[in-house]
């Protein structure tokens, strides 16, 4: 989706939550059949869906325009409207956190060789010849690679949950960087896994 002019912009921030009624017949963004409305109208209806549906559900609950701001940043990509995105930052968010995207300038965000925080939704997943798994994961920012050690694959469990399409909530992650490639990769290990949000938002897996 390409973002809103300058008058779209202010158009939008122009809303006021008195201007919108909300129905508790209001459906979830990720349902099918909801029809999205086009252009800059369409921004608004996601954000009232979403904050609709967090008024049916008891969660904190911010100001229209707070909603509008969170739809323009993710822009028009079904990933991050997915159930397994949608509560791994309710997770974040419900623990004093911010939904922040690393990959594309993570040398910002190292420290020691290490990035405190990512969250990431699995775009693939291949065995190795070391039986660990190659993946590459996704955030706001952009895709990154990465592998998950074998051992945390030994967990029967998390093993199984890491599909595409899940969200990885991952502390202290080592970052390889090789001087002649200039890119960057994850070293994931059983102790960087926090949660896993399941691809078919059945459930999350905690993992400390």
């Amino acid at each position: 989706m390409n973002s809103p002019s300058q008058v779209e912009w202010e158009q939008l921030l122009d809303i006021d939550d008195s201007d919108l009624r909300l129905s508790a017949t209001t459906q979830n963004p990720n349902v099918p059949n909801v029809r999205k409305i086009p252009g800059p109208a369409g921004v608004v209806q996601t954000a009232m869906i979403r904050k609709n549906s967090d008024i049916l559900e008891g969660d904190d609950v911010a100001m229209t325009q707070e909603y509008i701001r969170k739809v323009v940043d993710e822009g028009d990509d079904s990933d991050f409207r997915s159930g397994p995105w949608v509560n791994a930052t309710k997770f974040i968010n419900g623990n004093g956190g911010m939904m922040v995207g690393v990959f594309a300038d993570i040398q910002k965000f190292l420290n020691k060789g290490k990035v405190e925080k990512v969250v990431g939704i699995i775009k693939s997943c291949t065995p190795n010849v070391l039986g660990d798994l190659t993946v590459t994961l996704k955030d706001v920012s952009g895709l990154i690679s990465g592998t998950i050690h074998h051992k945390v694959l030994a967990d029967k469990i998390l093993a199984k949950a890491l599909t595409v399409g899940a969200v990885l909530v991952l502390k202290n992650i080592s970052v390889f960087s090789p001087k002649q490639s200039g890119r960057h990769y994850l070293n994931i290990t059983i102790r960087n896994m926090v949660k896993v949000f399941y691809n078919d938002d059945r459930d999350s897996l905690t993992c400390v």
